[in-house]
């Protein structure tokens, strides 16, 4: 019993502390609704270097700060959230995710996440231009 009672408070402790490995494991990132997971992305074979300029921009500005450089997920932010942003630079995440996911995702945020919605009519407003040049970025820069 005074083993089980140790146990559940340092588990506890450990929660409280950002530790929770369980916190992390149990979130599961909602599927996008059907109208979402259909879209592609019609910037996906785009030559336009300015384009890729701002999207390289919008990267940096908005989604290094949890999902870190290299979106391994480490940004500076990263460390203070329970639940650990998405690590797309990790091999075949982006293989296994379509650009409607990640277009509702990104414009919608993750629920139950510190992930904020970043579409238009948002706080932050990003046009699905600007989303989808970051789905491109993100495709092109850390695919692996």
């Amino acid at each position: 019993m005074k083993t089980t009672l140790i146990a559940s408070l340092f588990a506890l402790t450990l929660s409280l502390m950002g530790f929770s490995h369980a916190a992390e494991q149990a979130h599961k990132i909602p599927d996008a609704p059907p109208e979402y997971l259909a879209k592609t992305n019609p910037l996906a074979d785009t030559t336009d270097e300015a384009l890729l300029k701002r999207a390289n921009r919008l990267f940096r500005g908005k989604c290094v700060k949890c999902h870190g450089e290299e979106g391994d997920g480490k940004g500076p932010r990263a460390e203070s959230l329970i639940i650990k942003p998405a690590a797309f630079g990790s091999p075949g995440y982006l293989n296994g995710r379509k650009d409607g996911q990640l277009f509702w995702i990104i414009s919608f945020g993750s629920p139950g996440t510190d992930m904020p919605a970043h579409g238009p009519g948002t706080d932050i407003n990003l046009s699905e231009e600007e989303i989808w040049s970051i789905i491109t970025y993100l495709r092109r820069n850390l695919t692996r």
